[in-house]
């Protein structure tokens, strides 16, 4: 699997072709609570990314640490072609 990004509260890690991509949007990076585009997860998923989410357990309670976004290597290619598309549809809509 090859990691595209790490989306923890207040830091982030995005693979350098797939930032580009992102700040290319114009989309809103910081929608929800200082993670950027964790908004857009389902987006990134239906592009074919995988999400692995990382929690710190205490009993019977939890707190939320950050999400892995990733993908096989040899569906990479695909998901920087199809991402583009989906999120130029995202954009659409906002106009």
């Amino acid at each position: 699997m090859k990691k595209l990004a790490l989306i923890e509260p207040d830091k982030s890690a995005y693979a350098d072709r797939f930032w580009t991509i992102l700040e290319e949007t114009g989309l809103e990076p910081q929608e929800f609570e200082a993670l950027d585009y964790f908004s857009y997860l389902p987006f990134f998923v239906l592009a074919g990314a995988s999400v692995e989410t990382h929690l710190h357990t205490h009993g019977d309670h939890f707190h939320f640490e950050g999400v892995t976004l990733s993908i096989p290597e040899e569906l990479e290619e695909a998901f920087y072609a199809v991402l583009p598309q989906i999120l130029e549809q995202l954009q659409a809509e906002e106009d």
